[in-house]
């Protein structure tokens, strides 16, 4: 395994190679082994900011039950400060029970959860935003008096807004009333049900669907099918399957990965935000993916040659 300085050299190889996002997400505990390195995802998307020049660096997403979001909101604004504008500010109710108790946060069930993030999108949507007045807000989980904060952006209008999940009532009308992006994650055979209920959202509050870019995002943890190379990565489950199956509403077989990427860019996704294993051992992975975006009509152009 790579050194930690070793392991920030994805990023720059990401960058160059022609990626217009890096992501991160908020996760306190390595996934198969305790005692593995898991960096705090602000502290570390501020190193990102100050060392790799170009691309967006991107939340997806920020816990919102572990963090009070005047702290967010100011730690997004120096963030974007740092980088230059370049900031996507996701925020998540967080759904890892294990993680909450290790790290001595309640972790109430899900309607609460979301109640405590959409408090949260209240207080940070303003506090994000160019030349806002000071601003109450008295919620039954979060609040603010006065509350004001500098740099709120680099000097944009706002630092865009994510929210992640599917859900077609609580977390869409988040979405619709606050968010510049909205990551689903699931296949493309089941989403349209769901853009019909995010455009219901919308109308809800008079707001064009269009203006919210659709986001997927995969977890490197996830069988790609056809997929050749891990680095090594513990993965789901065996690489020998012609195609493979996960875990969906109902079992849905996907198709070969240059097929699903496709399938993504058919139902006017704006980003993919790919979770590419292995990347602390070999830079393989890397190179596979971008010949499966190729094929899939989504070539990716190096910035700069290697």
């Amino acid at each position: 395994p790579r050194t930690v300085r070793e392991r920030r050299l994805p990023r720059r190889r990401a960058e160059r190679r022609g990626f217009d996002s890096v992501w991160l997400g908020e996760h306190v505990r390595a996934k198969w082994h305790e005692r593995e390195i898991v960096f705090d995802c602000v502290t570390l998307a501020a190193s990102i900011a100050a060392t790799v020049p170009r691309v967006e660096i991107g939340f997806t997403v920020v816990n919102s039950t572990f963090r009070n979001p005047a702290m967010t909101a100011k730690a997004a604004g120096t963030i974007d400060a740092v980088s230059g504008g370049r900031l996507i500010l996701g925020l998540g109710a967080g759904f890892k029970e294990r993680e909450a108790r290790a790290f001595g946060q309640p972790y109430p069930g899900l309607g609460e959860r979301l109640d405590i993030l959409e408090e949260h999108f209240e207080i940070i949507s303003p506090l994000t935003r160019r030349e806002e007045p000071p601003f109450d807000f008295n919620g039954r989980h979060a609040w603010v008096e006065q509350g004001v904060n500098g740099p709120a952006t680099s000097g944009r209008d706002h630092i865009p807004l994510l929210i992640g999940g599917h859900g077609k009532q609580k977390t869409f009308r988040i979405a619709a009333r606050f968010c510049d992006e909205l990551n689903i994650n699931l296949p493309p055979i089941e989403i349209p049900p769901y853009l019909e209920a995010l455009h219901e959202r919308c109308a809800e509050v008079g707001r064009d669907p269009a203006t919210i870019l659709l986001q997927w995002g995969s977890n490197p943890s996830i069988l790609y099918p056809g997929m050749r190379l891990t680095g090594g990565q513990r993965m789901m489950g065996p690489l020998d399957h012609p195609t493979s199956v996960i875990p969906t509403s109902g079992q849905i077989r996907l198709p070969p990965r240059p097929e699903l990427l496709a399938g993504f860019r058919g139902l006017g996704f704006g980003r993919i935000v790919a979770g590419i294993p292995g990347l602390a051992n070999t830079f393989e992975t890397l190179d596979e993916f971008i010949e499966d975006c190729a094929a899939a009509g989504m070539p990716i152009a190096p910035r700069v040659p290697e």
